[in-house]
């Protein structure tokens, strides 16, 4: 019980981070959010695996969008995983919990170009995927 107490906590905190702007961190401002967002990117998280909507490609995803688009990985199946940002400063982001229900999300808005490799905290190398920004 005290489990999905705190899985719910999260999931309300981690709305409040949704809709506000996705931080990044450095001067340069790598995968800082707030912007208008632009063309959008879909990936998919799985029985671990992460399926781009863009190319198809699984494990690794990789998503090309352009500067000021958001990216949206939806679970579509039930299971813990999350994102995790992999990358060095300035192309790292605000990493999401770990969810477990199917049909959660967790978005980020790109706003400067760059590559921006992110894994599952829970799978590490077994589920790794890309954002590039144009």
């Amino acid at each position: 019980m005290r489990y999905r107490i705190l899985v719910g906590a999260a999931l309300v905190a981690l709305s409040a981070c949704e809709s506000s702007s996705a931080l990044g961190m450095g001067t340069s401002g790598g995968g800082q959010g707030g912007g208008v967002g632009g063309q959008t990117g879909q990936v998919l998280v799985g029985n671990n695996f992460f399926q781009s909507d863009h190319n198809g490609s699984r494990n690794a995803a990789v998503d090309t969008v352009a500067a000021g688009s958001t990216v949206t990985w939806t679970w579509a199946t039930a299971g813990e995983h999350s994102i995790q940002s992999s990358g060095q400063a300035p192309n790292f982001f605000r990493n999401s919990v770990i969810m477990t229900a199917m049909g959660s999300t967790y978005s980020v808005t790109f706003n400067n170009p760059g590559t921006y490799p992110y894994q599952c905290m829970v799978h590490g190398a077994a589920m790794t995927g890309v954002v590039v920004v144009q």
